[in-house]
Formats: C-alpha cells, structure tokens, sequence
C-alpha cells in the first residue's frame, strides 16, 4: 500500500538523516528509508518511525565531539550502482573519519 503523505515522510527521512551525524549507528537504515524517498509505502513509513523510536528510547547515547586540538572530521561521499547495473539503481552515502578513524 502506497503511503499517502509523501511529504510528511520526506520531512521525517530528511531529519533522520541529520541525526546520522551524531548517530552513526543508523546510518545503513536510513540509507534504506531514503531509498523509497519518491514513493514510500506504509511499510517504509513504519520502518522510519522504528528508527524514531530508537532514537527516542537511547537519548543520551549519542557521539559528543570536543575539541582538543587534534581532531579532525573527514567525509568522502561514495555511490554506485548497488550491485543492479542492469536496473541502474544507485545508492551513496559518506565515509566518514574521525580523528582518522572510519566510522560507518
């Protein structure tokens, strides 16, 4: 079943991406929430709000960034085709390093 309110879905992917910043750890699911950013379904809409919910329920739990003289963030985007050369599907996303770390 198609999700009616395609920008009420839109309002909620966009924010869950800009809490991969602080949350890392979400990064793959919402990677594929915003692949249906064009025509979710109910069952997309539900997934979102799973991961809302799991946010809600680990506030205090996320990366605190100080500065100390040494730390440095750096992100490179990568994209491709996902394995689906033949449907031309893509997906992207950043690999992100801290303090020369990779986080995923």
């Amino acid at each position: 079943m198609v999700f009616e309110d395609i920008a009420h879905y839109k309002r909620l992917v966009s924010k869950l991406i800009y809490l991969i910043v602080t949350r890392p750890h979400i990064t793959f699911v919402v990677e594929l929430v915003n692949q249906f950013m064009h025509k979710p379904k109910e069952v997309h809409w539900k997934a979102a709000l799973r991961i809302l919910a799991h946010i809600k329920g680990s506030s205090g739990k996320a990366l605190l960034y100080k500065e100390n003289g040494h730390l440095r963030i750096k992100a490179y985007p990568y994209s491709g085709y996902a394995g689906d050369e033949g449907g031309r599907k893509s997906a992207s996303g950043y690999y992100n390093y801290v303090g020369g770390i990779l986080m995923i």
